[in-house]
């Protein structure tokens, strides 16, 4: 059996997008759930339901508690995926936060520490799902590929907007435990997809076609050798650093928004559950879909060398990071409409989807060998900022959560976060591959004698 019309790499590629799909799926059903689960005195959810008595940082603590885990997965789940395999590390993440996610009613209504723990197990789980998809990237992706296979990785963005819009639609008939059931019980089929469909590189795919074999190996330069990873290089590293600290900045305004947004759309602009989840979702229908026209075209001007590949991601930048700061600074105006209000966020996040040129990839453009370490660390530095924000979100707005007004200074810091960490990557940030992506001893003593 040979898939002769549809290459195996572009299989490969759909299949890095169900999953992220799936995993953002299931790490944020919550996001919308918890407006049911934990009312507000003007909420519209049905008070014969089952609903919680958790204070605003209860909530924040329950929010992050699967970042906690995710940053734990991330910084061992690169080096894992590496070395044993990332179809494994891929696959059993699905399966056990499948599990974690039916589990979670039971559990949020057990007690409160039971819901931290559920969602701590579920976000180190889903943890490695990213780290896993970038391994199989540098294995499958040839350069002039690279837009679109960080496109596959939006597939986070066509998640919440699924999670996102169902969520509304099946809380008000069934109750907020369905919110969860439901993502649990679709992520199995993709499960057993996974087993059959994906493999570690194109010389372990059993299906594939010697010619596509050919062409990947000769386009695909990674390290075969098990190599240490070099820590100490790459935490010395000036562009790993600047990427690093962007991407806590895209994950200030990633985390903001699924955290913060659904949060505001109900208490604050006065929308019912199911309204809260659509127009929620909408902002991430509009990120997947620039990003992955930003990721074609991308290439499309890369494979006609109409652009610099440093060009490319500094520009790309500019849109990914400054324009949306200054889109989220301005939702603080006082008064703003919320058709104004959904309007804008909506552009911010289609904005954003141009990371599929910055830093969804450029981790890529450093290292291919060791492309999930690196990807690991910074996927960890943006969880570190989804941590942080539900509680500047809390801080800010513990007082009324349904006053427009005391969640200006939450848009102000989003948005000037956002812009501070894309600027430093336009001085600070490379496209060159670093010399520490294939160290060796000898290669390691001639660096220490230069500097």
């Amino acid at each position: 059996m040979k898939f002769e019309k549809i290459p195996c790499r572009y299989i490969i590629a759909l299949m890095i997008f169900t999953s992220s799909c799936a995993s953002f799926m299931m790490r944020t059903n919550l996001n919308v759930n918890l407006v049911a689960m934990v009312p507000v005195s003007n909420s519209t959810y049905s008070e014969t339901q089952t609903t919680l008595d958790w204070t605003p940082y209860q909530r924040a603590n329950v929010l992050s508690s699967h970042l906690w885990g995710d940053i734990l997965a991330c910084l061992i789940g690169g080096p894992i995926a590496e070395r044993w395999g990332a179809r494994y590390v891929v696959f059993f993440g699905i399966l056990v936060s499948a599990v974690l996610t039916m589990a979670t009613p039971a559990a949020a209504k057990h007690s409160y520490i039971s819901m931290l723990v559920v969602r701590f197990i579920l976000g180190f789980f889903t943890g490695f799902i990213n780290p896993g998809c970038h391994v199989l990237l540098s294995r499958w992706a040839v350069a002039t590929d690279k837009g679109k296979f960080s496109g596959a990785l939006m597939g986070g963005s066509i998640g919440i907007f699924i999670a996102w819009s169902i969520c509304g639609q099946l809380i008000e008939p069934f109750g907020w435990e369905w919110g969860f059931y439901f993502f649990g019980i679709v992520s199995f089929p993709l499960i057993g997809l996974l087993w059959f469909l994906v493999y570690d590189s194109p010389e372990k795919h059993p299906y594939i076609s010697e010619k596509e074999k050919q062409y990947l190996t000769d386009n695909i330069q990674v390290q075969r050798k098990k190599q240490s990873i070099p820590y100490r290089h790459i935490l010395t590293s000036i562009p790993f650093w600047s990427l690093a600290i962007i991407n806590f900045g895209s994950g200030w305004g990633i985390f903001f928004v699924i955290t913060a947004a659904p949060n505001y759309i109900a208490n604050a602009l006065g929308f019912n559950i199911a309204s809260t989840g659509l127009l929620s979702a909408l902002t991430y229908l509009a990120k997947s879909t620039f990003a992955i026209m930003f990721g074609s075209v991308g290439d499309f001007l890369l494979q006609r060398k109409l652009v610099s590949l440093n060009m490319l991601r500094k520009s790309s930048t500019f849109i990914s990071h400054v324009i949306p700061g200054l889109g989220l600074i301005g939702m603080a105006y006082p008064g703003m409409q919320p058709a104004y209000y959904i309007a804008l966020i909506t552009g911010v996040m289609a904005m954003n989807g141009s990371v599929t040129l910055t830093t969804a990839v450029n981790g890529h453009d450093l290292t291919r060998n060791f492309a999930g370490t690196v990807n690991g660390i910074v996927f960890a530095m943006m969880t570190v900022a989804g941590i942080i924000t539900p509680y500047v979100t809390a801080f800010f707005t513990k007082d009324d959560e349904t006053s427009a007004a005391l969640w200006q200074p939450v848009f102000y810091t989003g948005g000037s976060v956002f812009m501070a960490t894309g600027l430093q990557f336009l001085f600070l940030g490379s496209t060159k591959t670093q010399y520490w992506n294939d160290i060796t001893k000898e290669k390691d003593a001639e660096h220490q004698e230069k500097n």
